[in-house]
């Protein structure tokens, strides 16, 4: 698979690790240029040639690029060598698929891509050229390694840009030398034999690990527009120029804004009504046509249709707010990255935009989410919570760090009631409770189908339950602690259920599972490649009660566990009391980051866990 989405989601810091067995493909030439004709037009040149060696290795051989109205797909032609030693294929243009990576009705953003089919090993070779126009803001990112155990022979990339053009870069793993010229400068990075790595569960960062640069123009025309990008501080000036004449609603508007909060004794309570009647009202689509990855559409669109994109949608509820008499800064954001880059300000570094407002009666910050307004209000999501934000103010970008929550708010509990029969059937009663990053995949569970719910709730089960009635689900949405940064979101689901085998029998005696709905810890067999991470703590609480058929008692239980590690602790307890036993299983994860050299103390914490988690209770019919 591609790895550099995925590296956009679980990266931190860490070592890169090396590939045991051989690689999938071998990547011998991959040769990248950009030249700067114009402050708005330049050509991208791609030379890549990759051998592909097995069915694992294929995603490194694909041609895969976006076009949009500032990229277009210029020269293209590919050659497929197969290994044997036969006939070559040539690919042209025609053959390239092309289609709209659309999640709206207002994107002009196409996906263009080709993927090989020949009888491995092979060789492909592709040459192609992107034009840039009508603006150039970031030149193109050069991420030579995309996919895991693939090995890199050789690589290079070549900036030219008009004689005294300023630029700002970033780079790791990558030897970098300057040629000023009479007309052009011109600009080379260069790598050569990087070994192969490879992908793993709890995997650490690969920030700074991997052949990578970023670069781009600090003064920059873009879409009819000039800005900078010589600090955050002015490339927020150039956000707040695009947000000039999009803050105008129809008066309607204003007078339902006035009215919803004519009542309201505080700024949170206005906040909470405008946020019910942006709830209500709207909903999300993507919005990119021209300049709109990045420029709002006026708050009177959102108004008039109900729909817009997170900028859209965040830039109608500060107009809104403003009307009832609320300030708020609108604001950039990375949802993949909790830190942004420090020495290199840009407008590629963040993918999301969202509402503060400060709260002076409460000494607060309220951080709006407008984009899914079934999120809590105020609630700190997973994707922003200990983020770095750039607030977009009239005096410009200002840096700041929105809070995160306490590690020991982080958990899931699940308590289940087991009542057993003789045969071995058994009926549960099941609460689930949610808090905070563990609350989220659950927020619009309620408004699922049936089917999804059950799917969800069931997923990593050891048994199969029948006749599943879901009884109820609740939340604390609707509250908000006076101290927005102590609110901990919660999600609770009730359900019942049947299982025809819950435990196993064998002559008079039951075999009961201590937890058959817990969720094993992943290990691996292979050595381990990659150090170990844990990027977040939290913890998963179990708690069964079995109800004992009648005639039948405990002849054994496992012995009550206790493990404690750098990356987590561990408890299991059984007790028995009449015909009921009690377990409680408890994994506390930690923070972590440690080399590979732990992964066999790792591996038999995890051990002893699943095993914990798998063994039986034995009754004996009396």
């Amino acid at each position: 698979m591609r790895i550099r989405a995925l590296l956009l989601a679980v990266l931190a810091a860490g070592t890169t690790a090396f590939a045991q067995k051989g690689p999938d493909a071998v990547i011998q030439d991959c040769s990248e240029s950009f030249r700067m004709t114009s402050s708005t037009t330049g050509v991208y040149k791609v030379h890549r040639e990759v051998q592909v060696l097995d069915q694992d290795g294929l995603d490194a051989g694909t041609f895969f690029i976006y076009t949009d109205s500032f990229r277009s797909l210029g020269e293209f032609s590919a050659e497929l060598l197969p290994g044997d030693g036969g006939k070559k294929m040539k690919i042209s243009k025609k053959d390239i698929d092309s289609y709209s990576i659309s999640s709206g009705l207002a994107d002009d953003t196409y996906a263009c891509a080709f993927r090989p089919d020949m009888r491995y090993p092979f060789t492909v070779v592709y040459d192609y050229t992107v034009n840039y126009k009508n603006g150039i803001i970031l030149f193109p990112v050069f991420y030579p390694l995309e996919t895991g155990n693939t090995e890199l022979k050789k690589a290079e990339y070549t900036l030219e840009v008009p004689a005294g053009t300023e630029i700002e870069k970033s780079f790791s793993c990558l030897e970098f030398s300057h040629t000023p010229g009479g007309k052009t400068d011109v600009y080379r990075w260069t790598c050569s034999d990087v070994p192969a790595f490879t992908l793993e569960h709890n995997i650490p960062p690969f920030d700074g690990r991997l052949p990578e640069l970023y670069a781009a123009p600090v003064d920059f025309s873009y879409a009819g527009t000039t800005g900078s990008q010589a600090s955050w501080n002015s490339y927020g000036l150039w956000l707040n120029s695009l947000m000039e004449g999009a803050s105008d609603l129809p008066e309607s508007e204003k007078e339902t804004a006035r009215r919803l909060t004519s009542s309201c004794k505080t700024t949170f309570e206005k906040v909470q009504a405008l946020y019910s009647y942006l709830r209500q009202k709207s909903r999300y689509i993507s919005i990119q046509l021209g300049i709109g990855g990045l420029k709002p559409l006026p708050a009177s669109h959102v108004a008039k249709t109900g729909f817009g994109d997170c900028k859209a949608l965040s830039n109608y509820m500060k107009a809104m707010l403003r009307e009832a008499g609320v300030e708020s800064d609108y604001y950039a954001i990375s949802t993949r990255n909790a830190n942004l880059k420090a020495d290199f300000v840009s407008a590629g570094q963040m993918n999301h935009v969202m509402l503060a407002v400060p709260l002076p009666e409460n000494r607060d910050t309220l951080f709006v989410e407008c984009t899914n307004p079934s999120y809590p209000l105020g609630y700190r999501h997973f994707s922003c919570a200990g983020h770095q934000i750039l607030l977009v103010r009239e005096d410009g970008g200002h840096l700041v760090r929105v809070g995160d929550y306490a590690d020991s708010l982080r958990r899931d509990v699940q308590k289940t009631e087991v009542v057993l029969s003789a045969d071995g059937s058994a009926k549960l009663s099941i609460r689930e409770q949610h808090y905070l990053d563990e609350c989220e995949p659950f927020i619009d569970f309620a408004s699922m189908n049936p089917q999804d719910q059950t799917r969800m709730l069931i997923r990593g089960w050891q048994i199969k339950p029948e006749n599943f009635k879901l009884i109820s689900v609740s939340d604390n949405f609707g509250d908000y602690a006076v101290k927005g940064r102590d609110f901990c979101a919660e999600k609770d689901i009730d359900y019942s259920m049947d299982c025809k085998i819950y435990a196993s029998r064998n002559g008079n005696r039951l075999f009961v599972p201590v937890n058959p709905v817990a969720k094993s810890m992943e290990t691996q067999r292979s050595a381990r490649q990659n150090g170990l991470f844990f990027k977040h703590a939290y913890a998963l609480i179990d708690e069964l009660t079995v109800h004992c058929p009648a005639g039948y008692r405990v002849e054994s239980k496992p012995d009550d566990v206790s493990l404690d590690a750098p990356w987590g602790t561990y408890t299991s307890t059984i007790s028995c009391e009449g015909d009921t036993v009690t377990i409680r299983q408890e994994f506390r994860s930690k923070r972590f980051l440690g080399t590979k050299d732990c992964y066999p103390q790792y591996k038999d914490f995890a051990r002893k866990l699943n095993k914990s988690y798998s063994s039986s209770i034995v009754l004996i019919a009396e």
